[in-house]
């Protein structure tokens, strides 16, 4: 029962998280488009000001949001189903892994 639990349902509460946390980025990164072309439209100094000081406001909650996805992308190489394809593909050697950051491995 636990491992069908770990392998069903925590995943979906992870995907859930993610994707709300891209829907609400993605909605502050309008609101900050929004935001950025009206300071630059601006004709008042301070108008444009508090625009862009919103625009700030708004980028740093964008951050917050989206570190957490940064963090669990960092530890990646714990997933599960990366380690069980170790495990099940051992005597399948590939001859160059590529890695996220675009570095080369040769085997």
């Amino acid at each position: 029962m636990a491992v069908i639990i770990s392998l069903i349902i925590f995943p979906l509460f992870a995907t859930f998280d993610i994707e709300n946390r891209f829907n609400y980025s993605l909605s502050k990164l309008q609101q900050m488009h929004g935001l950025i072309i009206r300071a630059f439209l601006c004709r008042d100094k301070m108008g444009a000001q508090m625009s862009l000081a919103k625009a700030t406001m708004v980028e740093s909650m964008i951050r917050k949001a989206l570190r957490p996805i940064q963090i669990r992308l960092d530890e990646i190489h714990f997933e599960p189903s990366r380690f069980l394809r170790r495990i099940f593909n051992r005597n399948h050697r590939h001859i160059i892994y590529l890695t996220s950051q675009g570095n080369f491995f040769f085997t």
